[in-house]
């Protein structure tokens, strides 16, 4: 572009960087400009190119305003261009026929950069099952081929990129992840109350991210339930998401089942490295038996946690706990309702896996019932403040312990008796407490058949159980709950008689008991 003649301060070494890169038509613009001083007080001349012709809006001085002032950032000159068209006063032919953006950085004194160029792309239009990608007018998927499509299309991931579920979506139809290590999802995703269901992955890789969005770096993403899901990986693996580098992660759940075999796996997000999770909770199974950093909801975090719970079993090798492995970032207000725990190491514990001074927590409870696979806990590991099932299954109680919004953000439910906080607004919520929560919140040290002729008891009990009938024992039979008898025996009719189940993992148990009269009666046992 010709330009009137102009002192140049040295000689040109100026570089131009977009994000996104290419530029997107109908997407905000950020660009940076670097390699060149040209001050404090820094200004930005552009043109625009359609069908092989340049436009300049604007002549040369008009340009310093504010509108078009650079800001200074890590020794760049930033503009943010939030929306192109009405930037540069393009109609409607000349954005759809744009295809490069130019640009110089100049002073007042009348120091300046070479030319510099961007390429630009046209914004997708009417994509997957509606929206452009804005926000709005977000992207919308409906269907299990939008959402595979979305997964294929790393453009649609971009800074500034809006999607919106509108409907809940079976995922089974995916086979890789949202987001990648070369190309990160930046965007943001609002499931609006909807789900994705059926989620199955695996990855493979050491250092790659498994989960829905595999690496998250300054998205966000929100309103969005994984529910009855099953990823498998190595390392960073996650139902929602393997690997949060930054961003934020609000108001989502998850349920089914997470296997690990390295570092840094949990219920809902693998590791947070410096994003925000929160108003979150999981209820999926977490196993990592083989190595470092699993977590109930997170396997390792050193961003910020706040107000999240997680309820799914937990198994894992060494910094093992209920809410999140590792912690060396912060947890606030948070709670631990575990069915189990299971570790192998001495960082194993109720809340987290370790209680060292990297581990910021304040506000944070766990249940003091959570069974856990060794008969006592390990030496180190952060419990948080330790509730009963009956303090945590009442809800002005369980809303005055963590401060929680129960007003716009969190509601209190009752399925079918069992009661539990879930997200406002959102679909496919079932309780994700375990039976042994329930049955201990009644706090019974013995249970009883209906017409009193039967005891069982301790209930819960680390291993000695004792029957009691007037009627005489005839038998009795212990059950896992997929049904596989554990231990059976004889009553001979004495009026009591006991089982010992100190060699059964901790968890919930039937118990079959025939009476002398011929009744048989069943009993929900739990082992500690």
């Amino acid at each position: 572009m010709a330009l009137l003649p102009l002192a140049f301060a040295d000689a040109y070494g100026a570089q131009i960087t977009s994000d996104p890169s290419p530029a997107v038509s109908n997407k905000p613009l950020v660009i940076r400009i670097t390699g060149q001083d040209l001050g404090s007080e820094v200004y930005c001349y552009s043109w625009y190119v359609t069908s092989g012709m340049e436009k300049s809006p604007w002549g040369w001085n008009d340009v310093h305003q504010p509108k078009f002032r650079f800001s200074s950032e890590n020794g760049a000159y930033v503009l943010n261009i939030s929306n192109i068209q009405e930037f540069y006063g393009m109609n409607d032919s000349e954005l759809e026929s744009l295809t490069k953006l130019g640009f110089i950085a100049k002073n007042s004194r009348g120091d300046q950069t070479d030319d510099l160029f961007i390429e630009v792309v046209q914004g997708r239009r009417d994509a997957y099952s509606g929206g452009e990608g804005t926000a709005d007018s977000p992207f919308i998927l409906k269907t299990a081929d939008d959402l595979k499509s979305y997964s294929l299309t790393p453009g649609d991931w971009a800074t500034g990129c809006y999607t919106e579920l509108g409907a809940d979506i079976d995922a089974s139809v995916l086979t890789s992840t949202i987001g990648t290590k070369s190309a990160p999802f930046r965007g943001n995703f609002n499931g609006a109350g909807h789900s994705i269901k059926n989620l199955n992955l695996t990855g493979s890789n050491i250092g790659d991210a498994t989960g829905l969005f595999g690496v998250v770096d300054g998205g966000e993403i929100s309103n969005l339930g994984v529910i009855a899901g099953e990823v498998r990986g190595t390392t960073y693996v996650g139902l929602l998401a393997g690997l949060l580098q930054s961003g934020t992660v609000s108001r989502c759940f998850s349920t089914g089942s997470v296997t690990g075999s390295s570092i840094s796996v949990g219920g809902l997000v693998g590791e947070n490295v410096a994003g925000t999770i929160s108003n979150c909770y999981s209820g999926a199974s977490v196993s990592n038996p083989g190595d470092y950093a699993t977590g109930g909801l997170v396997g390792k975090n050193a961003g910020l946690v706040q107000n999240a719970y997680a309820a799914g079993a937990v198994e894992g090798h060494d910094y093992v706990g209920g809410l999140v492995g590792a912690n060396y970032g912060s947890v606030r207000n948070s709670v631990a309702l575990n069915g189990s725990i299971n570790g192998r190491n001495d960082f194993v514990a109720r809340f987290g896996g370790n209680n060292n001074p990297q581990n910021d927590g304040d506000g944070n409870l766990s249940w003091n019932d959570i069974p856990a696979v060794h008969s006592t806990w390990t030496l180190h590991g952060d419990h948080a403040e330790t509730y009963s099932s009956k303090d945590l299954k009442n809800k002005e109680n369980f809303q005055t312990l963590t401060g929680w919004d129960f007003d716009d953000i969190w509601e209190w439910r009752n399925d079918m008796n069992k009661e539990y906080p879930a997200l406002q607004a959102m679909e496919n919520q079932h309780t994700p407490l375990s039976e042994e929560f329930y049955i201990t919140s009644v706090g019974v040290d013995a249970v009883t058949a209906a017409d009193g002729s039967l005891t069982v008891g301790p209930n819960p009990t680390a291993g000695p159980l004792l029957m009691r009938s007037a009627n005489g024992i005839a038998g009795y039979s212990v059950y896992s709950l997929d049904g596989a008898i554990l231990i059976a025996g004889n009553g001979d009719h004495a009026t009591e008689t006991s089982v010992d189940l100190s060699a059964a993992r901790p968890g919930l148990y039937l118990l079959r008991v025939a009476d002398g009269n011929g009744q048989e009666i069943l009993f929900k046992i739990i082992k500690k």
